[in-house]
């Protein structure tokens, strides 16, 4: 993928729904459903984004998306996948940066989330942005019984 232009982050639509279920299904053993995620678009604590990416014909693509909830000053990160030939390239990264954006301007104090224990990848980039582990949940993921990590943070 050509990233000439700079990724942009806008808010999820019905109408990137096919994209974002691709993404997922690559990226997920037990993907979400077009319906569940038809679903969150209409809750009002829900914030569910994708981030575009130019495309060499001049057009552009959905290369990532993440959905995190505030209910009232926190926050629960529940879902974020980047396009596989869209890794590497800081848009997991531009993702949390803009949750924590948002979480700063709606008052949030503290945000967490699940992360299967064999992500590492994972694991590291929400150590960057200054998530801890707290906690783990023993066989938390129906698929393969693999155990979650609780991660944290404090916006101060």
């Amino acid at each position: 993928m050509d990233m000439t232009e700079s990724p942009k982050i806008t808010p999820m639509a019905a109408k990137d729904l096919e994209a974002v279920c691709a993404i997922e299904k690559d990226s997920f053993s037990s993907p979400w459903s077009h319906p569940l995620f038809l679903q969150e678009l209409d809750l009002s604590f829900s914030r569910s984004f994708v981030v575009r990416g130019s495309k060499a014909d001049g057009g552009n693509e959905i290369v990532g998306y993440m959905i995190f909830w505030i209910i009232h000053d926190e926050t629960q990160l529940q879902k974020i996948a980047v396009k596989k030939n869209a890794r590497q390239q800081g848009i997991g990264s531009l993702l949390i940066q803009e949750m924590i954006r948002i979480c700063r301007f709606e008052g949030v104090k503290k945000g967490s989330l699940e992360v299967r224990s064999s992500n590492q990848a994972a694991i590291e980039l929400y150590k960057k942005f200054g998530f801890v582990v707290e906690g783990l949940r023993k066989g938390y993921y129906q698929d393969t019984h693999e155990d979650a990590l609780i991660m944290c943070f404090d916006m101060d």
